[in-house]
């Protein structure tokens, strides 16, 4: 779209007698550089405007430009869409056109308010970004320690010793996996026949 642009500049150039170049928010001045004799009409034409003398039409639809006395048209504060052709033409009583003139307003954005927006968008991508990292982060940690308890898990035992009577038998240890999902059923030992007398 931008190559388009530029190619519309180069032939609006061409063909207009005066370019002037403008940044948004300030004042421009197109001046007739003509005498006006009494009764002349000055007309000022763009796509989006037609203000005449004789029509008494000083003013622009939005307000922001006026047509003067000497036949000049004053901008107070000129916006990107004001850029175009402008054409003065001058008519006697008779409407004969003793003068015109082609003019090319090129007006350019606020560079301070692309800036802002430009900071804004960059400083939200990074934002986002960084929240988009932290979540990464976070999954990949949780994967981590729930695979690491796994394992733990896996390779978790208990010692356990058997006693008989009061007598703690060392040499014998018996490991017995922590996983509950793991049922280990543990012998009962038979009572001897002199316990079974002592009764």
């Amino acid at each position: 779209m931008s190559v388009l642009f530029w190619v519309w500049i180069l032939m609006m150039e061409s063909h207009a007698s005066e370019v002037i170049r403008a940044h948004s928010g300030g004042a421009v001045l197109l001046t007739s550089d003509h005498q006006l004799q009494l009764k002349q009409d000055v007309r000022w034409t763009h796509p989006d405007l037609l203000v005449s003398l004789k029509n008494n039409v000083t003013a622009c639809s939005h307000g922001r430009c006026q047509l003067l006395h000497d036949g000049s048209l004053r901008f107070s504060r000129v916006q990107p869409g004001d850029s175009g052709n402008y054409s003065l033409q001058v008519y006697e009583e008779d409407g004969t056109r003793v003068l015109r003139r082609d003019f090319l307003l090129l007006v350019e954005a606020d560079l301070s308010s692309r800036s802002v927006l430009v900071t804004v968008l960059i400083l939200l991508f990074l934002l986002l970004l960084l929240l988009f990292i932290i979540i990464i982060l976070f999954v990949l940690n949780r994967k981590e320690r729930i695979r690491r308890s796994g394992l733990l898990e896996d390779n978790l035992y208990v010692e356990m010793h058997s006693h008989r009577g009061n007598k703690r038998e060392e040499d014998e240890c018996h490991y017995v996996s922590c996983n509950p999902a793991v049922s280990v059923e543990t012998p009962i030992p038979a009572q001897s026949s002199e316990e079974n007398v002592d009764m």
